[in-house]
């Protein structure tokens, strides 16, 4: 049975691009859930979004969990100057 080329390629490049993948982080503990009832809407772009997912992925978080973190921690850190 021959195998098809183009089928053959595209089997060794997701094998390639899943063994250069880097290791996932470490999952985090979770605190104790607080019921959050407002909500912060902002507009970005996909490459704008696509920057703070890889941060959020990389951190082992959620994208609204890390933006929330991140952005309390700068405007804690603002808060004291």
């Amino acid at each position: 049975m021959t195998q098809d080329p183009m089928l053959l390629h595209w089997i060794h490049m997701a094998n390639t691009m899943a063994a250069n993948r880097p290791p996932k982080a470490e999952p985090t503990t979770r605190r104790k859930e607080v019921r959050k009832e407002d909500q912060l809407r902002i507009r970005l772009t996909g490459d704008q979004k696509a920057v703070l997912t890889e941060a959020a992925t990389t951190a082992g978080l959620g994208v609204s969990s890390w933006v929330l973190l991140v952005s309390l921690e700068k405007a804690r850190e603002l808060s004291k100057k």
